[in-house]
């Protein structure tokens, strides 16, 4: 018996030394890792491209003249294309890119500014300004009759009615016109100026000059905001505005040097010989796109949209009034016209969103040329369509009224000047 008990003492202390009282270690296992998902379908590819390089074939076109790309929004898929990267005369498609860079470099709200200035001294018992009229221009893309008589309305307030000098345009002065195809020239604009002066009933006696800017200011005149000029201009596809545009953000080689230094195109993707797209320039239809997708992505920085800035398809006054505007498709595309009938034997292009119900916003861009304008709108028309068609139909939701209908501008005149030489604010000159 007291052997037995102390064996079993003797275990004990042998197990409490020796053996492991722990539990055997578990091996480790391997994290987790969630299943990688599958990578999204691929676009169905459009029938509508098919479709419309059979009817370009049908009439006799040859593809090679023709570029055609459609994206979705965020540049990630491409749904069609036929030489996209082929560089083609835009016309005035060429508008979007120098909206585009007045939008970056001056902002939506920016105002252009034209001052006039009394070389002389004002003798108010007289009326007599003894010295020059100084007209100072800042490349103001819409001063009209409309500015020229408030302006003179203005100067004779101030106790002007005859100038013994000269009527004097200090730096860039256009007169806009409706109806020109192109800005007038700074003798014709000056002369119109002096004509709405004259008949407000302020005489000048001396000769249209242009020099520089001196004397004492007397009122400035403030443009409306630049985002509602770049809907006037891209609506009516005004060149006479947009050749000023360019001109004050630096002409055409200034706008080719941002699209490439800053928004990323590739010398091959562009060549901007006129802000307005008259005559000779090259753009590709997807770097087309891209300068598209910047504009509203810049817009959009501005709490913007698109149709801020560019013509309703169906609905604003202007070149895109009477396209895409059966009631089913009316309000649907926003886009910018191009057309030149004597430049690459007739030139045709369309580029602009589409809103589809399955696939959302649809950016395209049409380009033709060496044909007939008129058919080529016709099938760029129908091409969108069937687009729309096959991305489930329009998604509608922009605005359905014209804002051009009754287009007014919202200028400003602030007064420099008190009768009696007597400056209002001389900082603001």
């Amino acid at each position: 018996m007291l052997r037995a008990k102390f064996l079993l003492a003797a275990f004990a202390l042998f197990c409490f030394q020796g053996c492991s009282t722990h539990a055997p270690a578990v091996a480790e296992t391997a994290p987790v890792v969630a299943p990688t998902p599958p990578p999204p379908p691929e676009p169905l590819p459009l029938h509508s491209l098919d479709d419309y390089k059979e009817l370009l074939r049908a009439r006799g076109q040859v593809l090679d003249d023709q570029g055609i790309v459609v994206e979705t929004l965020d540049g990630a898929q491409t749904l069609a294309e036929h030489n996209a990267d082929t560089a083609f005369n835009p016309a005035s498609v060429m508008k979007l890119a120098t909206s585009l860079v007045a939008l970056k470099k001056l902002g939506p709200d920016y105002r252009y500014r034209t001052n006039v200035l009394a070389d002389g001294p004002i003798d108010q018992a007289t009326r007599k300004l003894d010295g020059d009229l100084v007209f100072e221009g800042n490349a103001d893309p819409m001063f009209a009759t409309e500015d020229a008589q408030e302006v003179a309305e203005h100067i004779a307030k101030l106790g002007i009615s005859r100038v013994t000098g000269r009527l004097r345009i200090a730096g860039p002065f256009y007169y806009f016109a409706v109806g020109y195809h192109s800005n007038l020239s700074r003798e014709t604009s000056a002369a119109k100026l002096r004509g709405v002066l004259q008949r407000a009933g302020i005489r000048i006696d001396g000769p249209n000059v242009f020099g520089e800017k001196s004397g004492t200011l007397l009122l400035s005149h403030f443009s409306d905001e630049l985002i509602r000029v770049l809907l006037y201009q891209n609506a009516h596809s005004s060149n006479a505005i947009a050749e000023v545009i360019g001109e004050s953000l630096g002409g055409p080689q200034a706008i080719q040097a941002y699209l490439i230094q800053q928004i990323g195109l590739r010398d091959s993707d562009i060549y901007v010989g006129r802000t307005s797209g008259l005559q000779f320039n090259r753009i590709t239809p997807r770097a087309a796109l891209k300068v598209l997708r910047v504009f509203i992505e810049s817009l959009a920085g501005y709490a913007l949209k698109p149709q801020d800035a560019m013509p309703v398809a169906g609905v604003d006054t202007g070149t895109l009034r009477g396209r895409l505007s059966r009631d089913e498709l009316r309000g649907t595309v926003v886009a910018k016209t191009g057309t030149l009938s004597s430049v690459d034997n007739g030139v045709s292009t369309l580029v602009g969103i589409a809103y589809t119900k399955a696939r959302g916003p649809l950016l395209f861009a049409v380009f033709n040329s060496t044909g007939g304008v008129l058919a080529f709108r016709r099938l760029q028309d129908e091409f969108v369509e069937r687009v729309i068609e096959e991305a489930g139909g329009p998604a509608f939701g922009l605005r359905m009224d014209d804002a051009l209908a009754d287009f007014t501008r919202h200028t400003i005149i602030q007064m420099m000047y008190r009768k009696g030489n007597s400056p209002v604010d001389a900082s603001a000159d």
